[in-house]
């Protein structure tokens, strides 16, 4: 099987078939059945509490609002509820770097030494300075083990003290950290998440070339140009009263976020109309940053991602999304399709964070196929529930609804084989790979997954003709040369 981007491959298979059914006929506009499909989809689960959805499409703005924010109050989220955005925040904090280099105040490939006070010799590994693009694309070689005050951030349950500490961790004793840090790893060869240390020193070197503070550069260069207007870092006591609550999976609430150092890696709250213009301006605005921030600054070989200014980039589609112990979100953007979209969730956990990548993909994937219905939920349902007449409901589906659906994305057929596969019903995910085949008979990765079936059956003989025929039709794939080689293996010794 491939590496797909949508996750969904492997998340949708720890995710019970609870999916409700909607006719075209209930819904007409393509775009309010992708909100509300897969708003029911995530309803049915006892860990979300209420769902948050906004897309702009071809000009048009729309928000939905889904469930309650703390169960049995029947208070369902609306254009004034407040979201904490997380690591998204950090897509600002690269808009406002892109804008820095365009202007010449900063080079992507300066050592970032350049623009701090000091020598910091600790700073390079084998004569590799980090760079300003290693900061951006997470490839700087800072570790969670950066800062012990830093690390208790992240835990579940924090002490008063351990809280106060975090509340006055201040640009100096970031400084001191960054003096003390040991790079054990050589800068842009490896990509390792730093959620807060690198753009928080990126927040540091905006400010000394500009001479401003970071929340000013953040109002000045976007919020108001866009009109943010309920957008903020630090907010008032007004404002905090529509902040909304957070949960774990087991129903725990969770205080929001501290606010530590500049917030430039996590600290924003907004609205989704808010979140709509942002939206909105990246889409549609001639602003030359835009275009300089989907610009691929460092590719991961590990999990074959492509990074710009904090944006994780798919061809010419950008996305991001953020967490906090009590929520989660997504922002993606789809060019080609003027279309961009966030959802919300006030719940995180294992659970929470598997639900809200699979909707965030899967409106993703009905935003990409507009006008035509995404119709993996109810062909889903339908193969789970009986795999024989899903597959007569999906072959009846294509002749009743050539135009309606959308049949072109074989990831439909081959998420749901791999569903049944993740329940152990490998019979009848070899009937679905089947028709994946008969239904795309040029696609390398369908006899792949068929040649997964089988052997997972151990059918070696029909394994591996599917595999030889995958590789037939993609010659540099590699998963079928490992189990060509596999299966004669077993055959030898038989």
């Amino acid at each position: 099987m491939e590496k797909h981007l949508l996750l969904i491959i492997s998340i949708l298979t720890i995710l019970s078939c609870k999916t409700a059914e909607k006719s075209s006929q209930e819904v007409i506009d393509p775009v309010e059945y992708s909100m509300d499909t897969n708003a029911d989809f995530l309803s049915e689960y006892p860990e979300i509490n209420a769902i948050s959805i906004g897309i702009f499409k071809d000009g048009k703005k729309l928000t939905k609002y889904y469930g309650e924010i703390d169960k049995g109050k029947n208070n369902k989220p609306n254009d004034n509820s407040l979201f904490e955005i997380a690591s998204v925040t950090k897509t600002f904090t690269g808009f406002l770097t892109a804008q820095a280099v365009l202007e010449g105040k900063l080079n992507l490939e300066d050592d970032i030494r350049k623009y701090l006070n000091g020598s910091y010799p600790n700073l390079e590994y084998q004569s590799q300075p980090i760079k300003i693009k290693n900061l951006l694309t997470h490839s700087a070689g800072f570790t969670r083990d950066f800062s012990s005050t830093l690390q208790k951030f992240f835990l579940d349950d924090i002490s008063e003290s351990d809280e106060k500490e975090l509340r006055t961790y201040n640009k100096e004793k970031l400084l001191e950290d960054l003096n003390n840090f040991e790079l054990n790893t050589t800068p842009n060869t490896t990509y390792n998440y730093s959620p807060i240390v690198g753009p928080e020193i990126l927040a540091i070197l905006l400010e000394n070339v500009y001479q401003k503070p970071y929340s000013t550069l953040l109002n000045e260069f976007i919020l108001k140009k866009i009109g943010m207007e309920n957008t903020a870092i630090h907010l008032d006591e007004n404002a905090k009263k529509h902040i909304v609550n957070g949960y774990t999976d087991k129903g725990k609430l969770v205080k929001p976020a501290i606010e530590i150092l500049n917030g430039a890696g996590g600290g924003i709250k907004s609205t989704i109309p808010d979140l709509l213009k942002y939206i909105e301006y990246l889409l549609e605005s001639k602003n030359p940053v835009i275009k300089e921030m989907k610009k691929p600054l460092f590719y991961d070989k590990e999990d074959d991602e492509d990074y710009g200014y904090f944006w994780r980039l798919n061809d010419k589609d950008i996305l991001h999304n953020g967490g906090t112990g009590g929520s989660a979100n997504w922002v993606i953007i789809l060019p080609e399709s003027n279309c961009g979209f966030t959802v919300h969730i006030n719940s995180n956990g294992d659970t929470s964070g598997d639900l809200i990548n699979a909707i965030a993909f899967n409106i993703y994937r009905d935003m990409a196929s507009y006008p035509e219905k995404n119709m993996h939920q109810p062909v889903r349902k339908a193969i789970l529930e009986n795999t024989k007449n899903g597959i007569l409901y999906y072959k009846n589906l294509k002749k009743n609804n050539p135009s309606n659906y959308n049949f072109h994305d074989k990831n439909v057929l081959n998420n749901i084989g791999y569903d049944l596969l993740g329940e152990n019903r490998i019979t009848d995910a070899i009937q679905v790979f089947q028709l994946l085949v008969t239904e795309f008979p040029n696609s390398a990765n369908a006899y792949d997954s068929l040649g997964e079936g089988y052997y997972k059956n151990k059918q070696y003989n029909l394994s591996l003709i599917n595999y030889k025929k995958s590789l037939e039709l993609n010659p540099k794939s590699t998963n079928p040369v490992k189990m060509i080689e596999k299966i004669n293996e077993i055959l030898n010794e038989e």
